[in-house]
């Protein structure tokens, strides 16, 4: 009976923990130390700004602490009361329950117990959540922990931090990083929907490219520093559908587009609108340029055998020629896709999203924490002449068709004449012939390794048809992608 008794008090304490939410507690207390270390460490604060605020940080921490003693009070007075009360009754004496809890297969089965109860609560809690919500799906969308929702949200609102922290790795890796050559930069963007995800791909299969992934998160200003601590909690997984629904899978290592995280630290002021600004070739920074000069240097480097850097980012097609000014070496490399096919995904897309953002909070402060501001409550346009100003209206097919107009417009007045235009739907029917093109434009080295890709491209579906668009909206993308199509190799 003392086993019965000591095994029941285990199940309480873990309840109690789970119940009073002490890894949320936990996970804030984390955070304001983290944040409170990052302060310390910021050298453009004053002493006085970061004496108040490690003050405030130093209250936050006590209140922390004294909620955690008192959850785990708590959770012991639960587990203590099932052994006193058997006890008491007579089932067992205190000196049988000590024997047996203080003995080696107890302490060791109970640990086990311990941890396997902790995540039994998690998923049992997961599932109640998801079933109290309507309309919720069986697919993990967001597939994070709180704890790591904690540490994402506390590093998209900490750019100085990462800065910070870019600035120690800088310190700590310096000969490594002075001795990387880089070749050309790639940098891919168009409008979203136009085939730059798989062109990322493609490109970050070859091994002379380097390109963040999914492992940089949520510190990806700092890829050295952050890849070598991250490497102790390493985790392995299977390729799974991103929340696109788009039948594109990836996992820790796939190749995602994080280098926007970089241009909202440097220029915050372009995104305090409902729409993003634009950049002109006069908008240079020298300490912006420098900064990503040198995160595109230190991904080479932990990148072994890579020499080239590549990015995907949407939003660049809102700052070509500040680009082409800044780093007149890189090559850029723009999509195009038939405006019906493209129109109807980024519609559907902006539907998909709403409704995953309606659902989880924790998915649209992911995206705005990333800068992806193109579907569903992040949705903030560019401000393209002509575009849509917000994100009213963008139900509607004539918003996308006005959006993807202004856009493209922009592009081909902008757009150096050096960038390299390639058409998404001649590429995924005809690889065998696109692809010698464009590994001749790009230079790339291993070109039997990147011929052999053709097997990544699928022919697409004819463009749909759009009865509810405006008929002057559609002459005219039907006419901007034709012109568009004269540039395309």
């Amino acid at each position: 009976m003392a086993l019965v008794a000591l095994v029941a008090g285990l199940v309480a304490f873990i309840a109690v923990l789970r119940g009073l939410e002490v890894q949320r507690h936990a996970a804030h207390a984390v955070r304001t130390a983290q944040d409170a270390i990052g302060v310390i460490a910021d050298p453009d604060l004053s002493d006085d700004v970061k004496e108040r605020h490690v003050q405030r940080a130093s209250l936050s921490l006590l209140k922390s602490f004294v909620i955690l003693v008192a959850i785990g009070l708590a959770a012991c007075l639960c587990a203590t009361l099932f052994v006193a009360g058997g006890a008491l009754f007579g089932l067992f004496s205190l000196d049988q329950a000590m024997a047996t809890a203080t003995s080696w297969p107890f302490i060791l089965w109970s640990s086990v117990g311990a941890v396997a109860l902790w995540f039994v609560f998690s998923r049992l809690g997961g599932r109640t959540g998801a079933a109290n919500k309507e309309g919720a799906t069986t697919r993990e969308e967001v597939p994070y922990s709180t704890l790591d929702k904690a540490l994402h949200n506390y590093a998209f609102s900490s750019p100085g931090l990462q800065i910070s922290l870019s600035s120690i790795e800088d310190r700590l890796w310096r000969n490594k990083i002075a001795a990387t050559r880089t070749g050309r930069p790639l940098l891919i963007t168009s409008l979203p929907r136009a085939g730059t995800t798989i062109l990322l791909e493609l490109l970050a299969r070859q091994k002379e490219f380097a390109s963040t992934t999914y492992r940089n998160m949520p510190f990806t200003m700092a890829p050295l520093l952050w890849g070598r601590f991250s490497s102790m909690f390493r985790k392995a997984g299977e390729k799974a559908e991103r929340a696109h629904g788009d039948g594109i899978a990836v996992d820790f290592d796939s190749p995602e587009a994080f280098e926007e995280m970089i241009w909202m630290a440097f220029w915050r002021e372009r995104y305090e609108n409902d729409w993003i600004g634009l950049w002109e070739a006069t908008d240079r920074d020298a300490e912006f340029e420098a900064f990503l000069s040198r995160h595109m240097q230190k991904l080479v480097a932990s990148t072994p055998d890579a020499q080239r850097y590549v990015s995907k980012n949407n939003a660049s097609i809102a700052r070509l020629p500040l680009l082409s000014a800044a780093f007149p070496e890189a090559q850029m490399l723009i999509p195009i896709r038939d405006p019906a096919s493209q129109v109807a995904s980024l519609k559907r897309q902006h539907a998909r999203f709403s409704d995953l953002h309606a659902r989880d909070r924790f998915a649209q402060q992911y995206m705005e924490g990333i800068g992806h501001f193109e579907f569903g409550a992040a949705l903030r346009p560019v401000a393209f002449p002509g575009a849509p100003e917000s994100a009213e209206g963008a139900e509607h097919v004539d918003y996308w068709l006005r959006y993807w107009i202004a856009a493209y417009e922009h592009v081909l007045h902008t757009a150096p004449e050096e960038a390299i235009f390639i058409d998404h739907v001649a590429l995924s029917s005809r690889p065998d012939i696109q692809l010698p093109r464009l590994a001749e434009a790009l230079d790339i080295h291993d070109r039997d390794r990147f011929l052999a890709a053709s097997s990544m491209f699928r022919a697409p579906a004819s463009p749909p048809r759009l009865p509810d668009a405006s008929a002057d909206l559609v002459r005219r993308a039907n006419e901007l992608h034709a012109a568009l199509l004269e540039r395309a190799l």
